[in-house]
């Protein structure tokens, strides 16, 4: 599996707040995925080969793009609207393929790829 960016973001995605499960909404629910901080329009790219399940609008005015890898799905979040042709639901993509580009929040400046990762059974708490 490849990582989603082409570097390691500097601020750790192992440490709250960018970390899986971290508390959000003054501990009402657990954060989802991983925050890759990154500059807007970064290439994000596809982690292994897969099937693109779904496109569309996402979180503060940003999109993500959902992919089917086989063994698992991700959702990668807080890209730009605007995707990569070819980039839509139905469609078959390759390990390292640019699917989006990093975009911008509407309430926050720190710009970042919200990266979840499922194992397909969407049942259950996080």
């Amino acid at each position: 599996m490849l990582f989603p960016l082409h570097f390691r973001p500097a601020a750790s995605y192992h440490e709250a707040p960018r970390a899986f499960g971290s508390r959000r909404d003054n501990g009402n629910r657990k954060h989802a995925g991983c925050d890759l901080y990154a500059p807007v329009n970064t290439p994000v790219l596809a982690v292994a080969d897969g099937l693109i399940l779904s496109a569309g609008p996402f979180y503060d005015g940003t999109w993500s793009v959902v992919v089917d890898h086989d063994d698992f799905v991700v959702r990668y979040g807080e890209v730009q609207a605007s995707l990569p042709q070819g980039v839509r639901a139905g469609q078959p993509v390759r390990a390292g393929q640019i699917i989006a580009l990093v975009g911008r929040l509407k309430h926050i400046t720190q710009s970042m790829v919200h990266f979840e990762m499922f194992s397909g059974d969407v049942d259950g708490p996080l």
